[in-house]
């Protein structure tokens, strides 16, 4: 089934003009990071998410189903999520007035806000993260597991992605992580991996680290 709701990609863009977009594609990572290189361990990986990015449904990733960017600390999860933002930013058409984007969050900054004792913590701080049409989840298992407030306990990020997989066929979601997948089962729960199948593509980045290059502020 090929879904047409609010978060899912735009409509398809010209697959005629493959190599000229793979050209924009760097274009955009320049613009996001001015140091970007393209390595050849990955020039694979970032042919398959382009193809994903327009759309193309005979390509490696279904473009119905989000990023999750797995695989080695500092191999450019993060920053290419971002430039995977930017992408389809430029190349998609506006939608009722809106261009592509989709709000990227840190996971630590997620249960910070769970644990804060006010009355805006807790589950009701979750509820944008849960009900956004497009999110991406940086840095998943870098979080405190579980996270505490007021003497109770949230494996945070489980409850979230699980109720994101309620609402997938009218959201999309993207997220990074440093951790294998059989650590995601053991993190997250082999029931909540198992739903993470069907909400994602699991791309994996692997490699040398990328942290002497470029700047301060890291990158997953």
């Amino acid at each position: 089934m090929r879904y047409a709701a609010e978060g899912r990609l735009h409509p398809i863009a010209d697959l005629t003009k493959i190599d000229a977009y793979k050209q924009f594609f760097l274009g955009c990572a320049k613009k996001v990071c001015p140091g970007y290189v393209v390595r050849d361990d990955q020039r694979k990986i970032l042919n398959d998410i382009v193809h994903w990015a327009l759309k193309d449904y005979h390509g490696n990733l279904d473009p119905d189903r989000g990023l999750l960017l797995w695989g080695d600390i500092g191999t450019g999860k993060s920053t290419l999520l971002r430039v995977v933002r930017q992408f389809c930013n430029e190349v998609h058409p506006p939608r009722d007035g809106m261009r592509y984007w989709f709000r990227m969050t840190n996971v630590i900054d997620i249960c910070a806000e769970f644990s804060d004792e006010s009355r805006d913590g807790g589950y009701y701080a979750l509820q944008t993260y849960i009900t956004s049409s497009r999110q991406a989840f940086d840095e998943l298992g870098s979080e405190t597991i579980p996270t505490g407030r007021w003497g109770n306990f949230e494996n945070v990020m489980q409850y979230v992605l699980q109720r994101r997989y309620d609402l997938r066929d009218n959201q999309f979601t993207h997220a990074t992580t440093n951790l294998s997948l059989q650590q995601l089962s053991q993190v997250y729960s082999p029931r909540i991996y198992d739903r993470c199948k069907e909400m994602f593509n699991f791309v994996e980045i692997r490699g040398n680290t990328f942290r002497k290059t470029y700047t301060p502020g890291g990158d997953g």
